[in-house]
């Protein structure tokens, strides 16, 4: 369960902390806390999941440099934490504008605690009130499912009673729909105009979304509730569900699709499954791969995202990945793949995924290759501004390039040929210098631009700039030598992200 961050920032043992929102006030209602950690660890964001409230004594964090400040809770915006509380009673200094201005720029509740209560009781606390929720909407999940399976075994997998029995237990209206938009069963008591909230969980037939579960409240407050129960309730209407629906060879053939293209099969196999779908097997197509740490418990809303943004996409979930194949309809693949992604951007920000789109191919015959692409990109841990939860392999195509067809020995040849010194410099006075570079470079050697992605002053910048030019033996502007410099600047991002 999760509780609302304005709810937790109001409970007693908060407010003798006197909180005070300092950046992301917009945001704070609609943010939901799943846990609060403590830490002073700067490097915390990789081992985050998400959704956390982070407390922190701050004084590790005000002594950083005002970039790497910044770093710090972008970082913690692109692990979607849900809020950062800083105690400042024993620092000797503020929290930095720019630090606050980061936080508001990524969304990121930043919240001054100006009264101390240690944190150790302020996380179990809230804790305790979070594991107490959980526990409750499970149990009474348990309950609602021990009455389904009672019916089930005493009067059969009839869909109607079960769903009726959905909604008395929980005081809703309860409807089960299959993918077409049919309803297959439905009860429906409370009107219409009282409805505050709806809820859908998905029910999976051997890999395949078969039908949803729909609930409909008169409070908004019971949404996290009813999702848990929901999702809880998956199980058993699935094997009711069962009993009245088998996949059809199309819904297998689309599994065994993704299959092929996983484990890089023949055209000729992948072709023929395509005719099966009733896939064109000309229409030309991308292969994205999501990844998230409960993959499975969010896999309902990216589904609904993808099918909202290309209503055609084949999807299949192996393990920790959730694949899927674009069909790209149109004049022009690119645009149409641009298209697609684009929207998958507004809209999946909520779930907490990570996906990689890989680059459009001709046909499905061709998605292994989309596909190595896609998860090449996702190696490739290096800075795509503005993606999102969505990053994209044509942000990264010389890096691949690369990769793929240098190898990792020539490339690190090559970055140690442009870029040593700089290189040097980095490690024996822990710098940035090559950071800086590429933000200059992929500003278009706009300082004024690559000062604000820095979060720095422009006269800061430019005394890097000059520094970076000595090391490189002279400003590469006008001369051959900028795109050569450029992509070394990627790779060597490139290299320090993946030893990381």
């Amino acid at each position: 369960m999760l509780l609302n961050l304005n709810d937790v920032l109001a409970t007693p043992l908060f407010m003798k902390a006197r909180p005070r929102i300092m950046a992301g006030a917009a945001n704070a209602a609609t943010t939901q806390v799943r846990w609060v950690h403590s830490s002073e660890v700067l490097e915390i964001a990789p081992l985050l999941r998400g959704e956390e409230l982070l407390l922190s004594g701050g004084q590790n964090l005000v002594a950083l440099r005002v970039e790497a400040q910044v770093q710090y809770i972008q970082s913690l915006a692109e692990r979607k934490v849900a809020a950062l509380a800083i105690d400042t009673v024993g620092l000797n200094r503020s929290l930095s504008p720019a630090l606050i201005e980061a936080a508001e720029m990524a969304g990121l509740p930043l919240i001054e605690l100006r009264a101390t209560v240690p944190f150790v009781e302020l996380a179990e606390t809230i804790n305790r009130a979070i594991v107490s929720a959980q526990a409750l909407a499970l149990q009474r999940a348990d309950e609602v499912s021990q009455s389904l399976a009672h019916r089930i075994a005493t009067s059969g997998p009839g869909l109607t009673p079960l769903v009726a029995l959905i909604a008395q237990n929980l005081d809703v209206n309860a409807l089960l729909v299959d993918m077409g938009g049919n309803t297959l069963a439905s009860s429906r008591d409370i009107p219409d105009a009282q409805i505050e909230m709806k809820v859908l969980s998905d029910i999976f037939l051997s890999d395949v979304v078969a039908a949803r579960l729909q609930l409909e409240s008169r409070h908004e407050a019971e949404k996290e509730f009813l999702s848990t129960v929901a999702e809880r309730l998956g199980s058993i209407l699935a094997l009711a569900l069962s009993q009245h629906h088998r996949p059809t060879r199309s819904q297998i053939a689309d599994s065994a699709l993704m299959q092929a293209i996983i484990r890089d099969s023949s055209s000729s196999e992948i072709k023929d499954l395509c005719v099966q779908i009733g896939l064109d097997a000309t229409v030309p197509v991308a292969v994205m791969v999501f990844r998230g740490v409960e993959l499975g418990r969010v896999r309902s809303a990216v589904e609904r995202i993808l099918r909202h943004n290309c209503p055609d996409i084949k999807t299949y979930l192996d393990s920790e990945y959730l694949y899927g194949v674009l069909p790209l309809k149109g004049i022009s693949p690119r645009q149409e793949r641009r298209r697609i992604l684009l929207g998958l951007r507004a809209e999946i920000e909520a779930v907490s995924v990570q996906g990689v789109m890989g680059p459009w191919v001709p046909d499905a015959s061709h998605g292994p290759w989309s596909l190595q692409q896609a998860l090449v990109t996702e190696r490739l841990a290096l800075p795509m501004p503005n993606s999102g939860a969505v990053r994209d392999c044509e942000d990264v195509a010389l890096e691949r390039l690369c990769e793929r067809d240098v190898g990792p020995k020539k490339i690190e040849r090559y970055i140690q040929e442009i870029l040593s010194d700089l290189l040097v410099h980095d490690s024996l006075r822990s710098g940035d210098l090559v950071a800086t570079l590429d933000a200059w470079l992929s500003s278009g050697c706009n300082s004024t631009a690559a000062a604000a992605a820095l979060f720095m002053e422009r006269q800061t910048l430019h005394k890097r700039l000059n520094k970076i030019f000595d090391l490189l033996g002279g400003d590469p502007r006008g001369t051959s030598r900028l795109a050569a410099v450029h992509l070394a600047t990627r790779l060597a991002l490139a290299n320090l992200g993946t030893r990381k």
